[in-house]
């Protein structure tokens, strides 16, 4: 098969410009590993993945609350425009949910900033992962094709010797049955049979 070897570098690499889903969250990436048995590199980067979509998902939870309690002060000011005083001048609720709609923003873009850090942290995570499996993988499947090699080589082998000891196996079989016969004819089946030959119920002339 002659497989071209990779090495890490190659593999993250072409990694780093395909991206992927999280490779932990495909049982069949799972599947590639025999059970607690993966690589120490590779278990180090699953677990670093796994607490970062824990992470994302947080945030993600996070962002979705402050929206919505942005998008319920937002209504309370509009619902209570009518208590701004007659010099413009607005009631201490109305500038506390101002105050908290500044807050909120701010936490938001806040929380929005280290959303994206935690993804490019984690889409590097995951080609780190991608490399290391293919890695792995490679290493497998080139240990494999080598030994592939070898039994076919021997498998080749075994099959002509089979061959050749097929063939003197009927020709000493074809020989031992014409001796028999040339010893039947030249000193009887009775002279034969004194002698007690091993051969005469194998190579016994009949008719």
């Amino acid at each position: 098969m002659g497989r071209k070897k990779n090495t890490t570098p190659q593999f993250q690499q072409i990694a780093r410009s395909t991206r992927i889903p999280p490779l932990v969250l495909d049982q069949k990436w799972h599947q590639l590993f025999p059970e607690g048995g993966k690589p120490k590199e590779i278990a180090m980067l699953e677990q670093k993945l796994n607490k970062q979509l824990a992470s994302q998902g947080g945030m993600n939870n996070e962002l979705k609350e402050l929206r919505e309690l942005k998008e319920r002060l937002m209504r309370n000011i509009v619902v209570n425009m009518d208590e701004i005083g007659e010099h413009g001048q607005e009631t201490r609720k109305l500038q506390e949910d101002r105050r908290l709609i500044t807050e909120i923003n701010e936490r938001l873009e806040n929380r929005r900033t280290d959303l994206r850090n935690l993804q490019d942290e984690m889409e590097d995570n995951n080609a780190r992962l991608m490399a290391e499996t293919m890695r792995y993988c490679y290493q497998i499947m080139n240990r494999n094709e080598a030994e592939r090699e070898s039994l076919a080589a021997w498998i080749a082998k075994m099959r002509t010797e089979l061959k050749i000891k097929i063939i003197r196996k009927d020709t000493i079989e074809d020989e031992n049955r014409r001796m028999y016969a040339f010893l039947h004819d030249i000193f009887g089946a009775q002279l034969l049979e004194a002698f007690d030959l091993r051969y005469e119920d194998e190579y016994k002339v009949t008719g």
